[in-house]
Formats: structure tokens, C-alpha cells, sequence
């Protein structure tokens, strides 16, 4: 049987169901962290360390050094460095300091602008800190490597859940640090917003905990602020909720109803009782179909779901529509794409789920799509069946309910009045020739500009993005800045779409 993820399984409409310290570095960084290091001081720090270092042209490097998207498979570190613990994160990050090694740390791999590695430095790799307990007051401890799906299978085992996202093998540090959206997000807020305290590796090696009473302002600027930012996360914990049975429903309608679908939808999804998530995917495959199917999940009855889906099934005339109730784990499983066991929703050599070739790109809707612009949206889902060699979608989140009631200057997540996120996907196979996917992405998202807000979400952070800043991070783009300055003011953390230590 053939294993998809959770965007795959959604492209396919849900058919499975759906304190700083400056370095003394006398140069500027980027020019140190060109210079190649000596086999020898990766003895150095292997020799320090519990866990253990994979060298360029070491067994198993190739492996190492994978993302989950190939289209960065041709980044190749100098190495991969696996911490096992805290001490593992420090004594790394001192010794690239004192060798002005680059470093880029890396949870779950899944950035999507390749940013978890680096061809010039080192991986900080923190996957093996994975624990996930529960202490005596309902708190999740979690391992800032923890894999998503283990996350929520550790938790239902006490019958609780932290609110994340729906792709098994995602990390919780880097889901968790730049907001975390997913099925659940309505009714208990973002992954972010249960964040109650993490421990986290600074750029003088140093580490400390921040809470809303120690290093508040680190604190607010981990929530939302985006991950890799501002030190190395190495241990979250989180607020949990109580969860036993959910409802999920899967719809699907045939296109000649896609418009009044989309305006249905829009009416109801990002004012439904908080207890709704509900996602709207219009897609196409090259040589294929446009499709349009919504999917989402419940806290509640299957009956009083169905009651709630009404005016959206009565939007035209369903060619599938069904409703279960199941518990809360089977239901994240099936997002997740994956049964039976869980190994089948890791990634190899631990599991069995395969890895995608895609780009993204994303913006928010404030106010409800127009018909003109419901009609572009449309336009371009059918012109991918002629474009390009693979599959392209749309996915629209539903906001509202819990995520909007948190202030927009509360935490680092700005994007608190958004009716709904829309997330433009191309996918293609590894050895096609990408240009005329992108060229299909970049027309896409460009003809729907004029049609919404002009954020973005920074979990889908987009090198090609303008203006960037202000488009993730909004009015506390300057506030983020100065803890930036604060806590690494070398920038010794930094990607193309890090948060700068000063205003550009």
C-alpha cells in the first residue's frame, strides 16, 4: 500500500478519510564560517560529545545529510552533528565559536526554504533529544527532536494532546517556534500559544530557560518568532488538553461547482464553533482533472458535525460526503497518512514514509475572497492540468476561534485576524525538471496578490518572498529585532530569512 503524507493525502482530497553573548570572532562571520575546518577539530568535539559526528565521505553521511524535500539534496555539510543531550548542544556550539564554524540547527529537517542545513557548516541535529512526558500538573516535557506523531501518540496514551500540525515526521521545535497550525488549532489555540517554557542554547554556549518570568522577552519572540532564530531550542513544555473522541468529514464536489463551494466554505469555516478546523483543497494534476474537496475534524458529535456541514454540502451537489467518529489518535493518524503501526508514519531508516519534492508559498486572507478573485484562484487550479509535469493545490485553513482571540502583540505570531491561510503547493517527481513547476508556483501567487493580505506564514518561509519581514512578523517585526540583538547580537544564528539584528 502506497504511504503519503499529510499535503500529499490533502492533495489528494482527503481520500484516506483527510542574556546574550558576544563572540570573539575578529572577522566578519560569513567569511569565517567559509573556511574549511580541519578533520581534526571534529575529533576535538566528537571526543567531547555522547553523541557523534558524520563527516563528509563517512558511512552514512548521505543519509545524514538529507532534508525531507529533495529538491536540497544537493546541500552538503561539512558534517552532522547528533547531540543527545543539552550539554551535547552547548559543548557544539562552543567549539564552532572557538573554530568560527557555521552552525544551523535542525529538529525535523523540513524547512522549506532548506534552511536546516548549510553548505558552508555544520548541522546541530537535536533529533535524538525526543522524549515526551507528562509531568503531575498535565505537562507535556518534550525534546525539542521529537517527531510529531510520537508526540501525539505519547500523550493520547494519558489521554491528552498539545494542538500541532497534521505531517508525522515534522519537529516539534521548528512546528512549535514559528506558530504550529493544524486540526485541533481552533479549539485550543496555535502550538505556540500552549508553549509554556523552553530551554534554549544561546550563541556564547550558555543556556538558559525561558518562561513568562525568566528571559520574558526570548520567551514571547520563541512563539511565533520562527525557529533558528535566536538560539538552539533543546527542551519545550507545553500547556495539554484532555481529548477521547473526535468527528472528521471528507466532502468532495465536482468542479463545475467549485465557485459556489468556495463561497460557501469561506461564509462558514472561519466562523464555526471553535471545535471546527476545516480545510478547503483545490487541485490538479498535469493531463488531469481540477478537483475541489474540503476535510477537517470535530470536537464533537458526528451528528451535530453533519448538522454544522450543511450550508457547505448544500453549496452543490456532493459526489462524496461522509462523517465518523473515531478516537482523537486514529483520526491524527489518518491525517498523517499513515496506519496500521507507527512505523509506518516515520521516515527511513526508522519508518517507511517516502520524502516529497515540492515548493511552497502562502498568504492570509482577512476578508473573504471576492468573486473575481475566487475566479483567478480557479483559473490557475485548471491551468496546472497543462502546466508543468506534476501536481499543484490550494489549501485553505480555517482561522478564527481560539487562534484569534490571542492578542496580536501577545506573542510573536502576528496573524490574528486572518479568516483563513492559503498555502499554494507545486509538487513534482525528484528527476523532473523543476523550472516549469515554479514558473506554474510563481504565477500562482502572484495573480492572487492583489486578492489578499500581504502576510505570510514563516513556517512556510519562502526564499523568494519580498519584504519578508513585515510579512511574517507584521507590527512585531521591530520588537523581534531587538531580542534578536539582544540574545545573538553577532547573528551567529541566521538564515536568508533569519530575523535580522538590525532594521535593513
Amino acid at each position: 500500500m502506497e504511504r503519503i503524507t499529510r499535503l500529499e493525502l490533502l492533495a489528494r482530497g482527503g481520500r484516506a478519510a483527510l542574556v546574550a553573548g558576544a563572540l570573539p570572532f575578529a572577522g566578519r562571520l560569513a567569511d569565517l564560517a567559509a573556511a574549511a575546518p580541519s578533520v581534526g577539530i571534529f575529533d576535538e568535539l566528537g571526543n567531547a560529545l555522547r553523541g557523534n559526528i558524520v563527516v563528509r565521505g563517512a558511512s552514512g553521511y548521505d543519509q545524514a545529510r538529507l532534508l525531507y524535500n529533495t529538491r536540497f539534496d544537493g546541500s552538503k555539510p561539512r558534517a552532522v552533528v547528533y547531540c543527545e543531550s543539552r550539554e551535547d548542544v552547548q559543548r557544539t556550539v562552543r567549539w564552532a565559536r572557538k573554530h568560527a564554524v557555521r552552525i544551523v540547527p535542525r529538529s525535523g529537517g523540513h524547512s522549506y526554504g532548506g534552511y536546516s542545513s548549510t553548505a558552508s557548516g555544520v548541522i546541530v541535529d537535536v533529533s535524538r533529544l525526543k522524549g515526551v512526558t507528562l509531568d503531575a500538573r498535565g505537562r507535556a516535557i518534550v525534546g525539542a527532536g521529537a517527531r510529531l506523531i510520537d508526540v501525539y501518540d505519547g500523550l493520547w496514551k494519558h489521554g491528552r494532546t498539545v494542538p500541532a500540525g497534521s505531517c508525522p515526521t515534522v519537529g516539534i521545535a521548528g512546528l512549535a517556534l514559528g506558530g504550529g497550525v493544524g486540526l485541533a488549532s481552533r479549539k485550543f489555540g496555535l502550538t505556540c500559544d500552549n508553549l509554556l517554557e523552553a530551554t534554549v542554547v544561546l550563541a556564547n554556549g550558555s543556556a538558559v530557560v525561558a518562561n513568562a518570568h525568566q528571559h520574558p522577552d526570548l520567551y514571547w519572540a520563541l512563539r511565533g518568532g520562527g525557529g533558528g532564530n535566536f538560539g538552539i531550542v533543546t527542551r519545550l513544555v507545553f500547556r495539554t488538553h484532555p481529548v477521547g473522541q473526535v468527528a472528521t468529514y471528507s466532502l468532495e464536489w465536482p468542479w463545475s461547482d467549485a465557485k459556489s463551494v468556495v463561497q460557501a466554505w469561506q461564509k462558514l469555516a472561519p466562523h464555526a464553533p471553535d471545535g471546527l478546523f476545516s480545510v478547503l483543497n483545490l487541485n490538479a494534476a498535469v493531463g488531469g482533472r481540477a478537483h475541489i474537496t474540503s476535510a477537517g475534524q470535530f470536537f464533537g458529535s458526528a451528528d451535530k458535525l453533519r448538522e454544522l456541514l450543511k450550508p457547505l454540502a448544500a453549496a452543490g451537489t456532493p459526489t462524496r460526503f461522509t462523517v465518523t467518529s473515531r478516537s482523537y489518535m486514529d483520526a491524527q493518524e489518518m491525517w498523517a497518512g499513515c496506519g496500521g503501526t507507527l512505523a509506518e508514519c516515520h521516515l527511513p531508516p526508522q519508518g517507511n514514509l517516502g520524502r516529497s519534492t515540492f515548493k511552497g508559498k502562502s498568504s492570509f486572507a482577512n476578508t473573504p475572497l471576492t468573486s473575481a478573485a475566487i475566479d483567478t484562484m480557479l483559473h490557475q487550479i485548471e491551468a496546472r492540468a497543462v502546466t508543468g509535469s506534476g501536481s499543484g493545490i490550494v489549501l485553505l485553513d480555517s482561522y478564527g476561534g481560539a487562534i484569534n482571540r490571542v492578542k496580536k502583540s501577545a506573542t510573536a505570531f502576528v496573524h490574528r485576524d486572518a479568516l483563513f491561510s492559503m498555502q499554494y503547493l507545486a509538487y513534482w517527481d525528484a528527476g523532473a525538471n523543476a523550472e516549469p513547476n515554479l514558473r506554474w508556483l510563481k504565477s500562482f501567487y502572484a495573480a492572487m496578490r492583489p486578492h489578499v493580505s500581504p502576510y505570510a506564514y514563516q513556517n512556510y518561509i519562502d526564499p523568494d518572498l519580498p519584504k519578508w519581514g513585515r510579512a511574517y512578523y507584521g507590527t512585531n517585526l521591530d520588537r523581534l529585532i531587538a531580542v534578536k540583538r539582544r540574545y545573538d547580537p553577532q547573528n551567529v544564528f541566521r538564515s536568508g530569512r533569519s530575523i535580522p539584528v538590525r532594521r535593513g
